[in-house]
């Protein structure tokens, strides 16, 4: 768990200047589950978990925690993925594209979560995380998990 090794090495260093900023990166899969990706989507959600712990532990310190959450993204990652699954049938990839953004959207959250004086503690990137939160929160486990 990098991001737990990271910023327990940073944190002594971080503690005594009484400000600083920890941004992690997270994915729409922090937020739910998908077949296939459980081990990923349990990474997520763990990520998700620590930092909101994180950030109630150091709310008196001055070092603000946020945690940057993208959806689809146009990225090397997303490429591989899909080469390796190039024998798989997929439905309507034109839908999916709609709602895929390029990397840059991620950048523009990641530096708001830097440089504003009051960071957002969560930063979702796409539309498809903005649903996914809203769709959870309203909708009975049953029925995401027929949507999914």
């Amino acid at each position: 768990f990098g991001a737990h090794q990271l910023t327990m090495r940073l944190l002594p260093a971080m503690l005594p200047h009484g400000e600083g900023r920890i941004v992690m990166t997270s994915s729409v899969m922090g937020l739910i589950s998908t077949p296939g990706r459980g081990a990923y989507a349990a990474s997520k959600y763990a990520l998700e978990a620590w930092s909101d712990a994180l950030r109630m532990e150091l709310r008196h310190s001055g070092i603000k925690v946020s945690l940057i959450e993208p959806g689809p993204i146009r990225t090397r990652f997303t490429d591989n993925v899909n080469q390796t699954q190039s024998d798989k049938p997929v439905e309507n990839p034109g839908i999916a594209a709609r709602f895929t953004l390029g990397p840059e959207a991620v950048v523009d959250k990641v530096r708001h979560a830097f440089i504003s004086e009051k960071p957002k503690m969560r930063y979702p990137v796409t539309l498809v995380t903005w649903a996914v939160m809203v769709l959870k929160r309203l909708l009975p486990g049953r029925v995401m998990d027929k949507i999914l």
